[in-house]
């Protein structure tokens, strides 16, 4: 049993919408040197991605690689376990899975160009959110579209497996992924497609992707109806119901999987029930989180005598809905939490006047509640 080696450097490469590598996703992007980026002649083999396998082999630590440890004494399960499990699948290869170096996993951002503004997302992961960034006054470098890939320009990708296409909204950027893919062996390709369902794929992507092994297309959602387009700027509710039912006619009889992500912040924590039966409805599978950033949206920062209501509110859904309420539990937990209202409110104040935009009726359970304590102290 390996303490720290991974198969992750040997076969994959996590590309962000700046155009930074790491070794995979939960790799710390602070430990990773400046020149591992879409730039460089051979990324894949970058003198840091040589080190790493070297080390690997020697099964010593990595500091790149602490979130994993740090969730294995936390649970005895991390990404660094699943993906050494012989039972993933995730189009590792089966034999030489830690030992010889062949590229055939990526996750992959083209740029962060996308029609959305989202509430729980910033200018890193979105063009649109540019000059509200600027009017909120958060600090961040403008970055336009990635000019060049190494990786998808230069390498040959016959074996590649699987790809994760995020963005961004990556259906921004289809001329590009029509390129990467038509590089790739269709026959023996995965997909995992990642969107904020406000776009379609055009004739020759959809093409594309009906010849591929097989796909999961995940729908980014995180409330019914007009909350939604509330949390997801530039979305709207009748549109991403036509698109949906688009998708799962389109591709009916192909080897496709849909199913929704959605994040549960302190503007809907109350309110996910009406987006899972959606989803039941409609013959989905859903799978809620909570959100991780920014800080100030997150539901520790409800009022404590709220939170009183709210988590016997949430204790009795976690029993109702079985194995199924585990986001009931997690959202206990995050409530738990100390918080801070003021950071809350006065971060909500700002935007909405940025966007010309209110929630109080979208939300006026929640609403009514946190009213009286906007106070001028805290403003």
């Amino acid at each position: 049993m390996y303490k720290h080696r991974c198969v992750l450097p040997f076969h994959h490469m996590a590309i962000r919408p700046d155009g930074g590598i790491r070794p995979c996703c939960y790799f710390r992007e602070e430990t990773v040197p400046k020149d591992l980026n879409t730039s460089h002649p051979d990324p894949f083999n970058h003198p840091f991605m040589i080190d790493i396998r070297e080390r690997m082999l020697k099964d010593e630590y990595i500091e790149g690689c602490s979130k994993c440890y740090a969730d294995e004494a936390d649970s005895g399960k991390s990404m660094r376990t699943d993906m050494n499990s012989p039972f993933t699948e995730f189009g590792l290869p089966k034999e030489n899975r830690g030992e010889i170096p062949k590229l055939t996993n990526l996750d992959l951002a083209f740029s962060n160009v996308c029609n959305n503004k989202c509430r729980m997302c910033g200018p890193e992961l979105s063009t649109q959110w540019y000059s509200d960034a600027k009017k909120m006054l958060y600090g961040f470098e403008q970055r336009g579209v990635l000019a060049r890939n190494s990786i998808v320009e230069d390498y040959d990708l016959s074996d590649l497996r699987f790809i994760k296409l995020l963005g961004g909204e990556p259906l921004m950027e289809q001329e590009k992924f029509i390129k990467l893919i038509k590089k790739c062996n269709l026959s023996e390709l995965v997909i995992l497609l990642v969107t904020n369902t406000t776009q379609r794929p055009n004739e020759e992507l959809t093409e594309l992707f009906k010849q591929c092994k097989k796909m999961t297309i995940t729908f980014s959602i995180d409330s019914y109806g007009p909350m939604n387009d509330f949390l997801r700027k530039g979305s709207n509710w009748q549109q991403v119901e036509e698109n949906v039912a688009w998708y799962k006619e389109m591709f009916a009889g192909c080897p496709i999987d849909f199913n929704v992500h959605s994040v549960a912040s302190i503007y809907n924590i109350n309110m996910i029930d009406d987006l899972i039966m959606w989803c039941l409805k409609n013959k989905l599978y859903h799978d809620y989180v909570v959100v991780d950033g920014p800080n100030w949206i997150m539901p520790r920062h409800i009022p404590d005598t709220v939170k009183a209501e709210l988590i016997p509110q949430l204790e009795a859904k976690a029993k109702s809905y079985g194995r199924n309420g585990n986001v009931f539990k997690l959202l206990i937990t995050e409530l738990e939490k100390p918080g801070d209202f003021g950071m809350f409110i006065r971060n909500d104040i700002r935007l909405n006047g940025i966007r010309d935009e209110t929630w109080k009726t979208l939300n006026p359970w929640l609403w009514n509640r946190i009213q009286q304590f906007i106070v001028p102290e805290i403003l």
